[in-house]
Parts: C-alpha cells; sequence; structure tokens
C-alpha cells in the first residue's frame, strides 16, 4: 500500500473515530422512566427511583407514572413533575466530556385538573435554565407529547440535569408531564470537517480499488 493510500485511510479512521466520540460522549440512565408499579407511585424530597436509582426528587414530590396514562414511548413510563406539590428532579451525568450537548424529552401535561398550561424549567448546574410552557390538549388515553430540546455548554466534569415544576400555586397536584429523556453531543466544527474528511477518504479509497481491479481485469 502506498504512503498516499496510508495518508487516506488514516484520514477516514480518524473521521470515523471523531464521529464515534461525539456520538457516545453522554448517556442519560433511565430516561424512560420505566418501572414504576401500578398507576403511579408519588416520591418526596431526597428520595431516588429509576433504574439505579438514577434519579432524585430535589424539591416537593412528583409522581412516577405507570399505567394511569399512555406512555412517550412503548413499554416506558413518564413523570409528573407535581405529585402532592410542586416538585423538581435531577441525574448526575458523572465525568460529562467537555463539549456542547442537546438534551431532548417528550413534553405533555396531567389532563386530570388546572392549570391549563403547564410549565417548567429545564437546567444544567452551571449553565443558563431555558423555561418551558405545553398548554394541556389531550387526555389520558392520548397525552400528545411534545418534543423538546435543551442546548448547554459543558466544560468537563460531573454535570448536574435538573428538571423543575414552575407551576403555581404550590400545592399544586396537576404539573407538567416529562418521559423519553435523552442526550447527544453536537459536535465542533473542526469535528464535523474531520468526518467529511474521513468520509471523502472512504469514498475515494473505494473508488481507487474499484478503478485499479476494472483495469487488472481488462
Amino acid at each position: 500500500m502506498s504512503f498516499r493510500k496510508l495518508g487516506l485511510t488514516a484520514i477516514a479512521l480518524a473521521g470515523l473515530v471523531g464521529f464515534s466520540v461525539a456520538g457516545h460522549a453522554a448517556v442519560i440512565v433511565d430516561g424512560n422512566f420505566a418501572g414504576a408499579s401500578g398507576t403511579f407511585q408519588t416520591i418526596g424530597t431526597g428520595n431516588t427511583f429509576g433504574a439505579n436509582n438514577a434519579w432524585t426528587v430535589t424539591s416537593g414530590s412528583v409522581d412516577w407514572i405507570g399505567n394511569y396514562w399512555t406512555p412517550p414511548t412503548p413499554g416506558g413510563g413518564s413523570v409528573d413533575l407535581d405529585g402532592n406539590s410542586v416538585g423538581a428532579i435531577s441525574q448526575t451525568l458523572f465525568g460529562l466530556a467537555a463539549g456542547t450537548y442537546k438534551v431532548t424529552f417528550a413534553l405533555s401535561g396531567n389532563p386530570d385538573g388546572a392549570p391549563p398550561e403547564k410549565s417548567l424549567e429545564v437546567s444544567v448546574t452551571g449553565s443558563a435554565a431555558q423555561d418551558y410552557a405545553y398548554p394541556v390538549v389531550g387526555n389520558k388515553l392520548n397525552m400528545s407529547y411534545a418534543l423538546e430540546s435543551y442546548i448547554f455548554t459543558w466544560a468537563g466534569g460531573d454535570a448536574t440535569l435538573n428538571f423543575a415544576s414552575l407551576n403555581t400555586p404550590s400545592n399544586n397536584p396537576y404539573g407538567p408531564v416529562i418521559g423519553d429523556v435523552s442526550i447527544t453531543a453536537i459536535p465542533e466544527p473542526s469535528t464535523w470537517a474531520m468526518m467529511i474528511l474521513g468520509f471523502l477518504g472512504v469514498g475515494f479509497v473505494a473508488y481507487r480499488r474499484k478503478s485499479e481491479a476494472a483495469l487488472r481485469v481488462a
């Protein structure tokens, strides 16, 4: 193999490695909130729930929903951020690499009572928070989830992701509902360039091999 081919192969592999790192830099544990028993479980401040106790109730209380209404993903669950009172939950993302990330989640609202518009705040400790509002349009058989996203930049290290209800009054039991939480890294411009070079390199090497094979046959 010539040095030129080696160089192109190296570029291709570098691009693919860059893509792999960007796509697997962070994971949300139990973003589907599966496993609640019965219709729902009310969980108070300081308690944990979900797979590996990944989620912590940091204020008020929340309802971990089982089969009380339709989940955003089949076989999963959801969380009403207002249990017996307005609540909040968090999860620590351990050793999160430096970079820019997008958190996506399904958003709905408890249709059983007021207010007609549910609101919540999403934040990562040390980054700007963002507020979301959901006017209730569905019912327990069709929750009409909306896909939302939250983008933040992180310097590296442990990060804490927070979801907090903004409903009033504080004893309101009908809150915003979240589910299907996930996180992905947003590649930096240099990573995009490396990925493009990688794919071009793979394509060029494949083309050269095909051309050389055709010449040998001829």
